[in-house]
């Protein structure tokens, strides 16, 4: 017999526009040591759709609300042809989101660590508290510093003339982290809420995230932030 019947996946059958009455080739499933016939009992788009309730091992979010939304934030567009190309960029991505991320063949974890997880930090020598002046006047840097093994972690924040170094040394206690970009601003510290009001919806608190600061921001484009900051700048310059 070269069909058998698709058992589908919780009352949807992907492949019914093509096999109406549910009987597919047998080509088109996968094979299954355990099974009886040696086959899986749902065909390959139908067990593909069923992975697509599977959830983000970081965010939780569903694979399928997931794979959209990152094809729209691509620029694809539902129900235009070029939409499939956006949703297999979007599967791509997945692919490299959800298994073992690989940095100079080094395996490593790709699940954001904060600095509360592994308790008090212990200083390995001591040093004297040192109250920066600096600190008070408007003045300073907007910094953006990405977290090297989980490239889609950006920390957003402003600091005095002189402190981007102690930012990136504070930022490395917790993960991996170097400075992309940084912008000088009179009013650094007003200039630092606009540009967080405006990335709103990437804010790690926002998507859900309790225990981590208010900088953190998950982006897979730099470019949506350096945009955000340059709208800042041209606001100010106007």
């Amino acid at each position: 017999m070269n069909v058998k019947r698709c058992s589908g996946y919780k009352g949807h059958w992907e492949c019914g526009e093509d096999y109406p009455d549910h009987m597919v080739p047998r080509e088109k499933f996968n094979r299954h040591s355990r099974s009886s016939d040696g086959l899986q009992d749902k065909c390959k788009k139908c067990h593909s759709y069923g992975g697509m309730s599977i959830k983000h091992p970081i965010t939780g979010e569903l694979k399928r609300n997931w794979k959209t939304d990152h094809a729209k934030s691509l620029g694809g567009v539902r129900d235009t042809p070029e939409w499939q190309s956006y949703l297999d960029k979007a599967e791509e991505q997945w692919g490299k989101e959800v298994t073992e991320w690989k940095i100079n063949d080094k395996v490593v974890d790709i699940t954001p660590r904060f600095k509360s997880e592994y308790g008090p930090s212990k200083p390995m020598t001591k040093r004297e508290t040192v109250h920066v002046e600096g600190e008070v006047v408007p003045q300073g840097w907007v910094y953006v510093i990405r977290n090297t093994e989980t490239p889609w972690l950006f920390k957003i924040g402003k600091t005095y003339p002189d402190g981007i170094q102690s930012r990136l040394s504070e930022a490395r206690r917790w993960g991996c982290f170097k400075l992309e970009e940084k912008y000088w601003f009179k009013d650094a510290l007003k200039a630092e809420k606009e540009v967080h009001a405006l990335l709103i919806e990437f804010n790690m608190r926002n998507l859900g995230f309790e225990d981590c600061g208010t900088e953190l921001f998950k982006c897979f484009n730099i470019g949506i932030i350096t945009d955000a900051i340059n709208k800042v700048i041209r606001k100010r310059v106007a």
